[in-house]
């Protein structure tokens, strides 16, 4: 090939190309002004871009926080603390306590609610009647406390029975006196033989009898509800008694007798259940609540009639309701005798717990309205305190009453070897849940997984996230968090 040829050859290929990139630049003019850098903008570009109002669905690009960065981002490396410095003075003012991470057993739990309850037959007394008569004096007041032997109401008797039968012990009282004195002409004559023995025998079986006879009647008269302090002056004076006083059973009246009447022997006349017992006794130390008056004076009465109504709250009881699917856990622990803890609603912001409380027994029958069945745990109350009002009376406030709700955790299965912190230990966040490790005056905060809680304790799990032995507060979470979260500049 010439070279005029080859000259011509690359000079048409040269122009070929030159043409291509001409029209590819005019199709795509970007080619020719893309650059690795940002163009650079000029005043006015930015007085146009300040200047531009924006829609309320628009996104301003340059919009940033008041520190000229985005918000919610850390920027410049740092991250957000995790730990706080505790002074001596926050100590003592969150009352702060620490222990060490430690594994224990664990009994999970159900929550059953509970309600406060009366000891049928043990809790309260009805005072009846004895007679039919005339209410002539109220001692009592309601809520007032009385012991034993105090006095609750004077009535004035209006029936035969009661005089008849007071007539007939007086009458034995003067045949005896009557038996006695002539024993007592007999007896220095019949050991002379001037009277048969015989006769002296037949005297002395009369006696006997009577005195049988006298112990009989005294009966009848406690039975109609006469003391015996009363039968004693009935006896000294010789007087039907038409008025007589109601007393709390279980004493005499605190009234002291008169030393002038013959005393009668108890043990002849009263069955060991109706002996009251000594003063010093726990038994005389039985202190009753007046629960209701149902009588005024000049009221008239019958026999049988409720007087008053007496509440012995010294032991009352606990009714759990449970529903049929819980029952193999009731029956277990009740077979089990395990302990359970009961938590009572004392107030807005308080609340009472008792521990180690066994059911006494569970029914055998199911509510067929609810669908429930209860079981019931001994209770014992507590004495609050005792007011003193206008003329020494004094009323009691006891700590657990009738009618008062409550929550009781039943033991439902045992794991063991667990990580148990105190409620307070744990604070939520969200779905998440920290507790703080001590280091020195440093509390650091440790994320934790709560495998389980209830109203005292938090089962955390063994995750690696807290080591035996680690040094944790078992209080006041929550405000070391809140510290914290202050710190970290959350604006809370």
């Amino acid at each position: 090939m010439t070279l005029a040829r080859r000259s011509f050859i690359f000079l048409f290929w040269s122009l070929l190309l030159l043409a291509g990139g001409f029209g590819l630049a005019r199709r795509y003019p970007a080619l020719l002004t893309r650059s690795t850098t940002p163009p650079v903008k000029s005043a006015a570009d930015h007085d146009d871009h300040a200047g531009h109002d924006h829609g309320p669905g628009e996104h301003d690009d340059h919009d940033h926080g008041a520190n000229g960065h985005d918000d919610g981002h850390a920027h410049g490396g740092e991250d957000a603390p995790t730990d706080i410095a505790v002074s001596d003075q926050a100590r003592q003012n969150l009352q702060l306590k620490t222990g060490p991470v430690a594994l224990s057993d664990f009994w999970r739990t159900i929550t059953i609610p509970a309600e406060v309850q009366e000891k049928e037959g043990h809790s309260e007394s009805r005072i009846t009647a004895a007679v039919n008569g005339l209410i002539l004096k109220v001692y009592v007041l309601p809520g007032q406390l009385v012991g034993p032997g105090d006095p609750l109401f004077d009535i004035q008797t209006t029936g035969d029975v009661l005089a008849n039968a007071q007539s007939s012990l007086l009458k034995t009282i003067q045949e005896l006196d009557l038996v006695e004195a002539e024993l007592n002409r007999l007896k220095p004559i019949t050991d002379q033989g001037a009277v048969p023995g015989v006769r002296l025998l037949e005297k002395q079986y009369e006696k006997q009898r009577l005195e049988i006879q006298r112990q009989v009647q005294i009966q009848e008269l406690l039975v109609r509800g006469i003391s015996l302090d009363q039968i004693e002056e009935i006896i000294r004076t010789k007087v039907l008694l038409r008025q007589f006083t109601v007393a709390v059973p279980g004493g005499t009246p605190k009234a002291e007798p008169s030393t002038r009447a013959p005393r009668i022997n108890r043990r002849l006349v009263l069955p060991v259940s109706y002996q009251s017992a000594p003063r010093n006794s726990p038994a005389a130390d039985v202190q009753y609540s007046v629960e209701k008056i149902n009588v005024f004076p000049g009221k008239f009465v019958q026999t049988g009639e409720e007087l008053c109504d007496l509440a012995l709250h010294t032991t009352l009881r606990l009714a759990g309701m449970s529903f049929q699917s819980e029952s193999e856990i009731i029956s277990r622990v009740f077979e089990q005798k395990l302990p359970l803890r009961a938590i009572f609603d004392a107030g807005p912001a308080e609340s009472v717990e008792r521990d180690n409380l066994q059911v006494e027994f569970v029914e055998n029958v199911v509510d067929s309205r609810t669908g429930l069945f209860r079981f019931y745990l001994p209770l014992q109350n507590e004495v609050l305190r005792d007011v003193e009002g206008d003329n020494g009376v004094k009323f009691r406030v006891w700590r657990f009453k009738p009618g008062q709700r409550a929550r009781l955790l039943i033991p439902a299965e045992e794991w063991k070897q667990q990580i148990v912190l105190p409620m307070e230990a744990v604070v939520r966040e969200g779905p998440d849940a920290f507790v703080f490790r001590a280091n020195g005056k440093l509390f650091e905060r440790v994320p934790v997984t709560v495998r389980y809680e209830d109203p005292r304790q938090v089962v955390v799990a063994d995750d690696g996230s807290l080591f035996l032995g680690d040094e944790v507060a078992l209080n006041g979470a929550y405000q070391l968090n809140l510290a914290l979260k202050k710190l970290q500049g959350s604006g809370v």
